[in-house]
């Protein structure tokens, strides 16, 4: 069995996406995670994880933020920092955002972004930026994190361990 074959099988056993047909749906884009999250230098289970406490694999879902789709992206945010204009990724919409591997393409990219430059490699400041934007860390001026940050925090921690329990499953399933 290949590795997007035991991250199916993962996903499915440990109930991501929380119905067997959301799980059912998450496997038919597990390649393109793969595919991306190598491509951009995180783990593929990290994706995964993001993606199920993002929108549970409904990829018609809009925020009372107006994030949109799998990965929860906000419009107004696309076409910027994880997204360089000149590299031909111009502002997506809302409609395009619920089109799942537009979805994958830009939740990764954001995902690379605050994983790289603002959490400077740390996944769990990456994740609690990409939930809570930029009131994840403390400063000398503030030297305690604002009530978003510590909810993003326990953001990360809760994607940080539905991807560890996915690998898990994977470690202990590969070579059956």
């Amino acid at each position: 069995m290949g590795i997007a074959e035991i991250l199916c099988a993962g996903i499915l056993a440990l109930g991501i996406g929380g119905t067997p047909e959301r799980g059912e749906f998450a496997c038919t884009h597990v390649p393109q995670i793969i595919e991306r999250s190598r491509e951009l230098g995180f783990r593929p289970a990290l994706m995964i994880s993001l993606i199920h406490h993002e929108s549970r694999w409904q990829h018609r879902v809009v925020s009372h933020a107006n994030a949109c789709g799998l990965t929860q992206v906000l419009p107004r945010y696309t076409g910027g920092a994880p997204y360089p204009r000149g590299a031909g990724n111009p502002r997506l919409t809302c409609d395009q955002l619920k089109d799942p591997r537009v979805s994958i393409d830009a939740g990764s990219r954001a995902l690379r972004y605050w994983i790289q430059r603002y959490g400077r490699g740390n996944e769990r400041i990456g994740l609690c930026g990409y939930n809570a934007g930029f009131r994840c860390k403390t400063t000398r001026e503030r030297p305690a994190l604002s009530r978003a940050g510590r909810a993003g925090m326990s953001y990360a921690r809760r994607v940080l361990r539905t991807a560890s329990a996915l690998e898990a499953y994977v470690r202990n399933n590969q070579g059956r």
